[in-house]
């Protein structure tokens, strides 16, 4: 099955992905309890990797390569900066402060660049097959 939409519709739908990641994790997250805060992370991260492959994988099969490893360090970058964002949010909701800085270093050191090379092989396949498509030039009227 390929994915064709154009250039602005995917472009669009992963920063709206991305951006209700982070609104999911404020208004829901740590408010409730620690255990939703937690899922909302791990939920918030599947949601970035998501955005990742739709940003990067219309590249298609010429630069597939490059598109797998832009998305490997954005997938690690994005992991680390939401277990900041995590964080901030846990101690704001009165979490326990003592655990904020061993979240971001397991998130940083092991979660994130895991996650990356996740998303970094599937985003070089999807490429590879081109299995995720922008419209042509001569379909965006």
């Amino acid at each position: 099955m390929t994915l064709t939409a154009p250039r602005k519709a995917l472009v669009g739908s992963a920063v709206a992905l991305a951006a209700l990641c982070l609104l999911a994790q404020w208004a829901v997250g740590f408010r409730v309890s620690e255990g939703a805060g937690q899922l909302l992370e791990l939920l918030s991260v599947a949601g970035y990797a998501v955005a990742a492959i739709l940003l990067l994988a219309p590249l298609g099969r010429a630069r597939a390569l490059m598109a797998g490893a832009v998305a490997l360090v954005l997938m690690a970058w994005a992991v680390h900066l939401n277990a900041r964002y995590a964080t901030a949010l846990d101690l704001r909701f009165g979490g326990a402060s003592s655990w904020g800085g061993h979240r971001v270093l397991i998130a940083t050191l092991f979660v994130g660049p895991l996650a990356g090379l996740v998303t970094g092989i599937v985003t070089f396949v999807l490429a590879r097959l081109e299995l995720v498509r922008w419209t042509g030039k001569h379909y965006a009227r």
